[in-house]
């Protein structure tokens, strides 16, 4: 699975689903040659500069002129570097499906330690693990008033990322260093959900029981929607960006609607902006890329650091340069670090857990 993980993610631009995908052709024992062949015709592959191929042949050549000059002019004078210690080169992985589920009772059961299967049930609900990358509800809430819910929250760590289908069918794609609080089951005449970090929503219609994201002091009502929320705490305001349907976006001061391909971008109780964005780069996140464009460098970093669970540190000149390329999240950190140096002569250095950007 490991090197159709990363097969797949070398020619899938972020427009398709490798799990719905494996369920079409049933499952990855029965992948043929042919299976990937057809696929790949199906895909484009992003435009991705392999800058680490342009640097060796780089060096080649300064390899070939040097042997050229000693060979003309003789050895250089030798030079004692005995006092030069051996550095080993260090890199980070990815991260991957990692998530805390915290039961109304307070238990907290870590997911990715857990088997498939069966989970726990809270009332007549019952939650379920059907795959290493996410988890179910299915049941219901009759009988329970909605003041007796019991709420349940989900959270991915640093370097996680988790996907959660609800109790009424709502399929819930979370980011890393996220969170999503929840009923078990809903009850009343409306969903409610809670939401930091980032969260992509495909939200099961019932035109009876509205759905509603509370994030950040916005609330966003959706109308049978796909939409995505960014809602992170070291960042300003939240960004609602909607992939299908219709939602409208409101706080104490104002409300608005959006259709399909419109941001809009909300701090506190101040007016709500509404812009045009590319929804497949917004949306990249959840189909394992990094698309930037003219990104302020520390807010690239920003985004490494929650998934590539690192520290970030800077050394030496301010960093105003701006970096723009589409990157697999499936890479090791190592990939998006050379891209900068390369492209930005922004060297770095690993240590442990820790990356400094040196400018």
């Amino acid at each position: 699975m490991a090197e159709l993980d990363e097969w797949f993610h070398t020619y899938n631009p972020g427009n398709h689903d490798m799990e719905a995908w494996l369920r079409e052709v049933g499952g990855p024992e029965n992948l043929t040659e042919q299976s990937y062949t057809e696929f790949s015709l199906l895909v484009r592959s992003p435009v991705i500069i392999n800058f680490r191929k342009i640097a060796a042949i780089a060096a080649m050549l300064l390899i070939t002129v040097a042997v050229g000059y000693l060979l003309n002019n003789g050895p250089a004078e030798m030079q004692d570097h005995s006092d030069v210690r051996n550095v080993v080169k260090t890199d980070i992985g990815p991260g991957g499906n990692k998530a805390v589920l915290v039961l109304a009772n307070g238990k907290k059961i870590v997911l990715n330690n857990a088997r498939l299967g069966k989970l726990t049930q809270q009332g007549n609900t019952f939650v379920s693990k059907p795959a290493d990358s996410s988890i179910s509800y299915r049941g219901s809430g009759a009988g329970l008033t909605e003041a007796a819910l019991q709420y349940n929250t989900l959270y991915t760590p640093r370097g996680g990322k988790y996907n959660l289908t609800l109790a009424d069918g709502t399929q819930v794609m979370l980011d890393a260093a996220s969170s999503i609080t929840f009923p078990v089951s809903f009850n009343g005449g409306e969903r409610r959900v809670k939401v930091t970090g980032q969260a992509y929503f495909k939200v099961a219609h019932d035109a009876k029981k509205p759905f509603f994201v509370v994030s950040k002091g916005q609330l966003i009502k959706d109308l049978g929607t796909e939409f995505n929320v960014d809602a992170y705490p070291d960042e300003s305001g939240v960004k609602v960006t909607l992939a299908e349907g219709l939602v409208e976006v409101g706080n104490s001061g104002s409300t608005v609607s959006l259709v399909p391909g419109q941001q809009a971008r909300a701090t506190g109780s101040h007016r709500i902006e509404v812009m045009k964005v590319r929804v497949a780069d917004v949306v990249a996140w959840k189909n394992g890329w990094f698309v930037f464009h003219n990104e302020p460098v520390m807010n690239v970093m920003k985004q490494a650091a929650r998934w590539y669970d690192v520290d970030i540190q800077y050394q030496g000149q301010p960093i105003t340069k701006r970096f723009g390329g589409n990157i697999s999240k499936y890479k090791n950190i190592s990939e998006l670090l050379e891209n900068l140096k390369l492209t930005g002569g922004i060297n770095y250095r690993i240590e442990g857990r820790r990356v400094t950007l040196i400018n």
